[in-house]
């Protein structure tokens, strides 16, 4: 079937903005256009989409004075310059980020084409950028044709081959498929896998909404053509399909297929699957030669021994929602590093790192003959793999070959390990190394930070931070990747949100998992503890300030006011409901508090020994109140809720007064036990005041110094620790801190061989709380980006529309330099200390001020760009401070250079 010369036509017209850039004669560069926070998406389910680009100023770095926005349904009309869905007309605004959607109502199905042109106070009328465009999905539940379809007999819990035949005996302008298989799902059309993504859809509470992908597949059409889906338990444990399928014909005509049609079920080589647990495939089973043809000939009457009618099932209940958030995939593919017999027929493969993901194998063999891949994070001394601390997962997938004397290749659809070594088990022959492919699988969320100093330690965490994240990024951020749990804990999230953000673009991925959380609070505005809710309590423990934080660093870091508005009334349940549980103003309960300080600090026999001993839990639960007060005064004010806005705020200094009153300590000067936790989350939460403040600090300091500069705090405080010592004026001490290499401290666990973050600082093997692929402890990734780099959002002015650049110069070291994709563009610093002088090169993204910190001690001699700083053009000082002046600078780059 050949594709219609109109879609060749659109095709040509609408680039990719992935290309989109155009430059005009004024050196105005516009690109990377996004519609909510996405390039050129289809399946698009939001009424009123926001709108960005980036801009750059050749030669020039002015700001944007204002910009014209067009809307069209007619990629023509377009090019002629007319928006007949919404033209902005001229707006005098330096909006780049956030523009939200105000022209005629959106339908579904329907694709739209965008472009955008600016005016900049140097340059003055830019061009109109090259055409961006987003598709709808369907919008309303009613344009789902099909029933939830499924085998509720004697196939309970297996995988599910769903096959429908049809034909398309007429030239196709358009296809799209909109489908939904739970828990998860994959689709063969004539004979070759639809799309790049694994373990669709992404992870939700089914009964409140249940995410639904969309493929264009136009080109893939031919006159007879064959569907197959398979659908696994996933997370969901009864297997089940819902799908649409519409063409559209050139002329003019349509043909819907939904689920509704698809009477075929069977089972086939997949004969078992648990996200857990791992996967069994029987290659003897497969029938894809007979089952990618295009014919129910095949079928010899229905039910037979092989095949079944797809009945009706009952829905899962909640509504359709289309997945906007990345999908999951596979992100990286290597051989592992090394292969060794560790007895005769049982070879352990080394992946060199911990990771999250699944093993490709190419092998051959009799056939029956069944290949066994245990996967594990550790090796006993013997070199068999450790499954100890994976509990009741079995972490094993099996192959069962074919046979016939060549090679055969499998990897599994419905399952993901987490995992650095793999016990390979039944060749009858030595393989090689290079049979083995590890593919890494996470939320394809890009990479967007980079950082590299002199210090290698500092470097080797760096590294370790961004790999256990990009291990527990699964549609919803889990704790970890290979036990029998794989949950989006909420206290974790608190204090890992900023780190994930300065390494990845998560502007879609805490959207939904915002989502997530919402769908987990009732009538009285609980959350519980994991979003999807799966394990821990209701409600959730008072450190979830994550679901605060999660509305507000996506406005902070994206600009995104919408997401604000859209939770608002969610966000505030909970902070109304945390205010019910106060007795004189002290939050009455505390599950978590700051959990797992080093192994000394915990109570023996307690939540796995986890549960802080010396940091009392109301302290945590009561100043986390306070913070989440703070917070959504905050958000009122954004969207205009001034009672709101002081209501809360007063609400926050009564508590603070609580606080105080409860916790202050005048003899020692310092709150609770005067441990680091208690004192450092005080000054960071701005708790500790006037003198206050400064007995607290010093009583932090002197504990750290005490302590030989090692940490005595769990995932909550260690935060905490480095950013009250750093904002305090000892950032050497945190460095110190930062940089130990003995228990317990980040560098012990590299120097035990860690590739990604313990959840723990012991090194523990066996069946208890011992994950080695754990996020929570991952703070100090945020505090590399937000201290020695100096990058941070300027809360006024929020998706880097102005920003500071205020970098802290450590003693001992030399150099540090690193890089963030913001969502207005590129910033990036380095700096270097050489004798007395430090070098600072500042990059700021078009239509981007910053506000920039430079550490000198003397304005003598200091350079903008090898100038005195007098004559440049472009950086304004605005002001001296101690150990350093502050310069006001719009988009460019510079060199400062001065004496420290």
């Amino acid at each position: 079937m050949h594709i219609s010369i109109i879609a060749v036509v659109l095709l040509a017209v609408n680039v990719s903005s992935l290309a989109s850039t155009r430059i005009g004669k004024t050196g105005l560069i516009i690109s990377n256009l996004k519609t909510a926070y996405a390039e050129n998406p289809i399946g698009l389910d939001e009424m009123n989409p926001q709108f960005s680009w980036v801009l750059q100023h050749s030669g020039s770095n002015g700001m944007q004075q204002a910009f014209q926005l067009l809307v069209s349904d007619d990629s023509l009309a377009l090019a002629r310059h007319e928006g007949n869905m919404w033209d902005t007309g001229r707006q005098r605004s330096a909006q780049s980020v956030g523009v939200v959607y105000a022209g005629k109502k959106l339908e579904s199905r329907k694709r739209y084409y965008w472009k955008v042109k600016v005016w900049d106070d140097a340059a003055g009328e830019g061009v109109w950028s090259d055409p961006s465009f987003f598709e709808m999905g369907l919008l309303d539940e009613s344009e789902w044709q099909g029933d939830w379809v499924g085998y509720p007999f004697g196939w309970a819990g297996k995988v599910l081959y769903f096959r429908h035949v049809f034909a398309c005996e007429k030239e196709v302008a358009r296809a799209r498929l909109y489908a939904s298989g739970i828990g998860y799902h994959e689709i063969r059309l004539n004979g070759e896998k639809v799309g790049k993504n694994v373990l669709d859809p992404a992870k939700s509470d089914y009964s409140k909404r249940i995410y639904y992908t969309t493929h264009d597949i136009t080109e893939r059409l031919k006159e007879a053509n064959v569907i197959l889906i398979s659908v696994a338990p996933g997370w969901y444990g009864m297997p089940k399909l819902r799908l649409q399928m519409v063409v559209d014909y050139a002329d003019g005509t349509q043909q819907r297929i939904s689920s509704s049609d698809i009477r075929k079920v069977t089972l086939g080589p997949i004969v078992r699957s648990g996200i857990i647990d791992g996967e069994e495939y029987d290659a003897r089973k497969a029938r894809f030669d007979e089952w990618d043809l295009p014919t129910d000939t095949i079928i010899k009457g229905l039910p037979n021994k092989t095949w079944g009618f797809a009945h009706v099932v009952e829905p899962p209940g909640g509504k359709m929602v289309s997945q906007h958030q990345e999908p999951i995939q596979v992100t990286e593919s290597f051989h592992p590093v090394a292969l060794v017999e560790t007895s005769p027929g049982v070879y352990l493969l080394d992946a060199g790192q911990n990771m999250a993901g699944w093993l490709s194998i190419r092998v051959k063999g009799k056939a029956g003959s069944e290949v066994t891949m245990r996967f594990a994070e550790t090796i006993y001394e013997d070199g068999r793999v450790n499954q100890e601390n994976l509990r009741t997962a079995e972490a094993t997938d099996r192959y069962t070959l074919k046979g016939g004397g060549y090679y055969e290749r499998w990897e599994p659809a419905f399952t993901y390990h987490g995992f650095r070594y793999v016990q390979v088990e039944g060749l009858d022959y030595k393989p090689d190394v290079r049979d083995f492919t590890v593919k890494k699988v996470r939320s394809a969320v890009a990479d967007v930070g980079q950082f590299k100093s002199s210090d290698s330690l500092l470097n080797a965490i760096w590294l370790m931070v961004k790999r256990t994240e990009a291990s527990n990024l699964h549609s919803v951020p889990t704790d970890c990747p290979q036990r029998d749990e794989r949950m989006g804990w909420l206290n974790d999230m608190t204090v890992r949100i900023e780190q994930a953000i300065y390494n990845f673009d998560m502007s879609r991925f805490y959207a939904k998992y915002l989502a997530d959380v919402y769908d987990t609070q009732d009538e009285q505005g609980r959350i519980t503890d994991t979003a999807p809710y799966k394990v821990g309590g209701r409600p959730a423990d008072p450190v979830s300030a994550s679901y605060l934080l999660l509305a507000l660093k996506s406005y902070d870091y994206y600009g995104n006011r919408q997401i604000i508005d859209a939770y608002y009334s969610g966000l505030k349940a909970w902070v109304d409901y945390l205010q019910t549980r106060t007795k004189d103003g002290i939050v009455d309960y505390s599950y978590y508090g700051d959990w797992a300080p080093p192994a000394e600090f915990g109570v023996a026999g307690v939540g796995y020994g986890a549960v802080s001993k010396s940091t009392p839990g109301d302290l945590i639960s009561t100043g986390f109140l306070y913070y989440c007060e703070k917070m959504i005064s905050r958000m009122a004010a954004v969207l205009g809720k001034n009672a709101d806005a002081r209501n809360y705020a007063d609400c926050a200094e009564k508590t603070a007064l609580a606080f105080n009153r409860k916790f202050w300590n005048q003899e020692s000067g310092g709150y609770g036990t005067n441990n680091q936790a208690c004192n450092s989350f005080a000054l960071v939460m701005g708790l500790a005041d006037g003198d206050r403040n400064a007995r607290t600090l010093e009583n932090l300091v002197n504990d750290v110094i005490a302590h030989d500069y090692h940490l005595t705090t769990g995932n909550i405080a260690t935060k905490y620790v480095l950013e009250a010592l750093t904002e305090g004026g000892y950032v050497d001490v945190a460095y110190k801190v930062a940089t130990q290499k003995t228990y317990p401290s980040w560098g012990y666990m590299l120097e035990k061989g860690a590739t990604t973050l313990w959840e723990r600082w012991e090194y523990e093997t066996g069946g208890s709380m011992n994950s080695h692929n754990h996020p929570m402890m991952g703070s100090v990734g945020s505090w590399l980006y937000k201290y020695l780099l100096g990058i941070v959002p300027n809360e006024e002015h929020p998706g880097f529309e102005q920003f500071v650049v205020r970098p802290y110069i450590p003693s001992g070291l030399d150099s540090c330099a690193g890089s963030y994709e913001s969502i207005r563009g590129t910033i990036a610093v380095s700096w270097k200390k050489q004798r007395s002088r430090i070098t600072l090169d500042v990059t700021v993204p078009g239509n981007s001020s910053a506000a920039i910190w430079v550490p000198v001690s003397t304005l003598k001699n200091l350079t903008v760009d090898g100038e005195p700083y007098e004559k440049s053009k472009h950086a304004e000082l605005l002001r001296s401070e101690k150990g350093g002046v502050v310069f006001q600078v719009n988009a460019g780059s510079f060199r400062f250079e001065g004496r420290l």
